[in-house]
């Protein structure tokens, strides 16, 4: 693969422990979870919460939280995303604009191959990637998968897993939004 102006090699490690018949995977696979996880940083998701930096700290109800928690799912999953606006008036504010809740229903919920692995890495090499999805979904008759980030333990099948990377073979199948991959990626 290539990051930046040299070729490397990544390694996606994929474990499977038999008696719980779980996959363990690194950064192949996440699900972003639909609501706040219980270890969050309450003053963190409320100061990205907010409507445009310039804002005063909003009140810590449940409602900022999840506002706070989507803009933090799509920051990490995009680094820069389609309804982050910088604004050209004021050096350093940040607004974000209608649309984001959206874009968090989009990429929340569902098991996924995260918007950074899909654009950065395995996009270079589709072919060499689905090899390895194809031993994986071979190899072992999972039903629980734990990624390294964001939800889990996940109830997932081989099939499942296979899903997710469906893009592999046809890049308009479960397609990100093209202004927070553009922007961001």
């Amino acid at each position: 693969f290539n990051v930046g102006l040299s070729q490397v090699t990544f390694y996606e490690s994929a474990f499977y422990h038999v008696s719980s018949k779980t996959l363990i995977v690194t950064d192949a696979l996440a699900q972003v979870p639909l609501k706040v996880p219980y270890l969050n940083d309450a003053s963190k998701l409320l100061l990205i919460s907010k409507r445009s930096t310039a804002e005063a700290m909003p009140e810590d109800t449940p409602d900022a939280r999840q506002r706070g928690w989507e803009k933090t799912a799509l920051l990490v999953s995009y680094f820069f995303p389609e309804h982050e606006e910088l604004d050209p008036t004021a050096l350093g504010v940040i607004t974000w604009t209608p649309g984001w809740q959206d874009n968090f229903k989009l990429l929340a919920g569902r098991l996924i191959v995260p918007p950074v692995v899909r654009t950065l890495i395995y996009s270079q090499n589709p072919a060499q990637v689905q090899k390895w999805v194809d031993r994986v979904a071979k190899r072992w008759e999972f039903e629980v998968v734990v990624p390294a980030h964001f939800e889990a333990p996940i109830k997932a099948s081989p099939r499942d897993f296979e899903k997710a990377f469906a893009f592999l073979n046809d890049a308009t199948v479960d397609a990100f939004p093209a202004n927070d991959l553009a922007r961001g990626l």
